[in-house]
Order: C-alpha cells, then structure tokens, then sequence
C-alpha cells in the first residue's frame, strides 16, 4: 500500500520542507521504502539536499520522462528524491502529478510532496493525488492563518496538524476537523548546522529532542494511515 503525503503550509517559514525531509527520514527509520519529492519551484529543499545538479527535475517526470534507479535519486539518508527547478512555476496540469505516482515503476510505502507556500496550481496538484495533508502550525498568528486557509484549499486528502513549537490546546481549537498528531515539535538551534551536510537533525543529531519528536510525528502519521 502507497500513501502520498503532502506537507503544506501557504505561510512560510513554518517549518514545511524541515518537517517533508524530516518525516522521510523518520519513515524511512521505520523501514518504510520513502520517495520526497520537491514540488516548489523555489527549489529550497532541492538546494539543501544538494541535487540542484540532478539530470532530470520532477518537471521532466510531469512531462513524461521515466523514473528510475539508474537516475541516481538514492540520498545518503536512505530516501529517494526527486528535485524541482524553476520551470516548474509554469506547469499547471493539476492531474500530472497524480497520474506520474500511478505510473512509478519503483514500489514506495511512502511518497511525501514538499509544497510551495501559497496557493497555486503546484499546491493543488499535490492535494489531488495526496491521501493525507500535513500542515505544521505553530501558535504564531502568521502560522495559525496560513495553516486555516491551507486546510479550505478543496481535497479529499485527510488532514493531519503538526504541532510546531507554542502550539497548544487553544490552537487546537481551530483545527476541530482535523486530526492533531501525537508529537510536538520544538525549535532546533542545530538545523542550519544539520542543512550544511544537507542532512536532517535526525541523522545529525539522533537523540535530540527535535529528531524524536518528528520520529514521534511520523510514526503517528503512519499507524493513522495503517502503516503499522
């Protein structure tokens, strides 16, 4: 059984591609066969990761080219990946993304979807072919709104909130039809230093509280898919 995640937030700086690189390597610990997929034509996470280089983008798969392992897509950290680049601001077939992850000739428990943050056409391709949507959220004003109007954005995709920080019951109460994960995120002061050996924390510095509760997060996050 495949699950497609998208991790989305329309406000940034909400901890969005830290939480998609985070969830694939907590998954992948799990012994989940992982595919991350950078879907935001900023390509932040394709820098982190390194992979601004790689052959083929995900806007090349979208078009029609064909995955596969000799692509060179296998990180460090055990996940594959499939990067982004700018032409990807362009591509507005909503329907293409869902109809690559049916076409994968790779088999994968889990493929989790970095979204841009605001709504566009990038954002609604993910939610079209996500079965689950994680939207971080911290207690930040900023945050609670982008994490409200990304939940309105129309899919069938069930909805996950991952508590980020100061996020406490009184946020909780605006998430009623949603499901709160069983973790709580903290602020890492290490994550800069974990991007710079374009790691996670969670390769970086395992026994972190950081690194365990996005272990906490993920395992949540699968046994409510029936992964475990």
């Amino acid at each position: 059984m495949i699950s497609v995640i998208a991790v989305a937030n329309i406000s940034g700086g909400t901890y969005k591609s830290t939480t998609a690189h985070s969830l694939a390597v907590a998954s992948v610990e799990y012994g989940k066969k992982v595919l991350l997929i950078d879907l935001d034509p900023r390509s932040e996470l394709t820098f982190v990761l390194g992979y601004e280089k790689a052959r083929e983008t995900i806007t090349d798969l979208l078009q029609g080219k064909t995955l596969s392992q000799s692509n060179d897509i296998t990180t460090a950290e055990r996940f594959d990946f499939i990067g982004a680049d700018s032409r990807l601001a362009s591509f507005n077939d909503t329907k293409a993304l869902k109809i690559f992850l049916t076409s994968l000739a790779v088999s994968y428990d889990v493929v989790i979807i970095d979204t841009p943050a605001q709504i566009d056409s990038r954002l609604a391709m993910a939610l079209v072919a996500a079965d689950a949507l994680v939207v971080p959220t911290s207690a930040s004003i900023h945050s609670l709104r982008g994490a409200i109007s990304t939940l309105k954005v129309d899919s069938a995709a069930k909805k996950f909130i991952l508590a980020i920080d100061g996020f406490g019951a009184d946020q909780a109460k605006l998430f009623e039809n949603a499901i709160l994960l069983d973790a709580h995120i903290p602020i890492a002061s290490d994550i800069d230093a974990a991007t710079s050996q374009k790691r996670s924390v969670l390769s970086t510095d395992k026994s972190s509280d950081f690194a365990e509760a996005y272990r906490e997060a993920a395992y949540s996050l699968l046994e409510h898919l029936n992964h475990f």
